[in-house]
This record gives structure tokens, sequence and C-alpha cells, in this order.
């Protein structure tokens, strides 16, 4: 469960079924496809803590250590990232998770006057595209941004805050990217690459897009 952010490369952003429409892997298949490639670790980050437990119980067969995360909806429809660095982090993110179902069991969001007084034992990534930070940088409101990315290190602690960016070779990647890079340098912030994983093999992007489709009714 706990979290070591100076190993070598491993995925921090993965996504299985229990993110309901959106994940279209079992865990015990992205822990596989972890050990296929010789992950020494793997973060699970769906939107509930409904498979944590036994992502880590199963990560123990394949030879990787899981991190315990989870992805939480804001009150914006923005996202974070949330990564449990021990018991702590584990038990602050459950009590976050049960903040954001407080709201709406339907289409759960977290009010973000929470975060302050539950951030021990968290590493908090700023999100993908869909995070305020990254969207904020997108929409060229950078001093917005950096108040924003500023608060979390506030609240989180400078060495628990990282500004989450991924190259999906999508129209405005490259240059949100370098922007975020670019601002991370300026108020001492690290950042991270993930590549916010929903399947473990190509091939399964036909079920993710089917699964899409129906969370949508589309």
């Amino acid at each position: 469960m706990g979290l070591d952010m100076t190993s070598e490369y491993v995925e921090l952003h993965a996504h299985s079924f229990f993110s309901f429409g959106e994940g279209a892997s079992h865990a015990h298949e992205l822990l596989s496809r972890a050990a296929e490639l010789g992950y020494p670790a793997l973060a699970l980050t769906d939107t509930n803590m409904c498979g944590a437990m036994e992502f880590a119980r199963t990560a123990k067969q394949f030879g990787v250590r899981p991190i315990t995360g989870g992805e939480i909806t804001l009150m914006n429809g923005s996202r974070l990232l949330l990564l449990a660095k021990d018991r702590t982090g584990y038990a602050n993110i459950c009590r976050l998770f049960t903040y954001a179902n407080e709201m709406d069991r339907q289409d759960p969001r977290l009010d973000p006057k929470h975060l302050p007084d539950h951030t021990q034992g968290i590493v908090l990534l700023t999100g993908y595209r869909n995070g305020l930070v990254p969207s904020l940088v997108s929409e060229g409101r950078f001093e917005k941004a950096r108040g924003v990315l500023m608060a979390y290190m506030e609240w989180f602690g400078q060495d628990s805050v990282y500004v989450e960016f991924g190259q999906t070779f999508t129209h405005g990647d490259t240059r949100r990217n370098r922007e975020l890079v670019r601002l991370a340098g300026e108020v001492g912030a690290e950042v991270v690459a993930t590549n916010n994983v929903h399947y473990h093999v190509p091939e399964r992007y036909k079920l993710q897009n089917a699964l899409v489709a129906i969370k949508h009714n589309a």
C-alpha cells in the first residue's frame, strides 16, 4: 500500500472494472500485464475504493507491489488523483470518498473544503486532462492554475504534490504538458508522467468504448 516516488517507472494512474463505465479490465489482468512489463509496482486508482483490498491481495501473486489510491471527482467536475503512502493515507482517502458519496451516491462529488483536513499520508497528483490545474492551463488561466497548485502544496506538503501529465497524441497535449512542466518548475513542484490506463491490452479498447457509451446512454 505504501508509495515510493523515487523508483523506476510504474503506472500510477490505472482503472479497473470497478471504475464503472470507464475501466475495461479486471485488476488481475492489469497486474498480470504489469508483471509482464517488469513493473516493480502498480497503482490502482479507480473512482471508488471497492477493489482496493482485492487488488492488494492479488498483487502478491504476481510479485507486483500494490499502490492503493483513487481518482475522486470534485464539485466542479474536475478530478484529483490520491495515492496512499501508508494506512493513515488509506483511511483518509476512504473518508474523502465517503464525503463524496454523501453528496450523491449516483454521481459522487467531493466538496474541496474536506481536503485540508484529510491530507496526512496522501500523495496528490493534479489529474490528467480533466484535473483542475491542467484544465486551467489549457484555458490559458495560468495564475489561477498557479493558485490552485500552491493551495494543494500548502495542504498536502510540497513533497507530496506532483503535477501529472501524459501524452495521448490528441490536440493540445504537447502545449499543455510544456506549460505544466513550466508551472511546476516555477512553484517547486515535482512532475510525474502517467498514462491514465483503462485497459491492460490495446485490443480491449472496443469493450471500453462500449462501456463508456452505455454509461452515457449514447
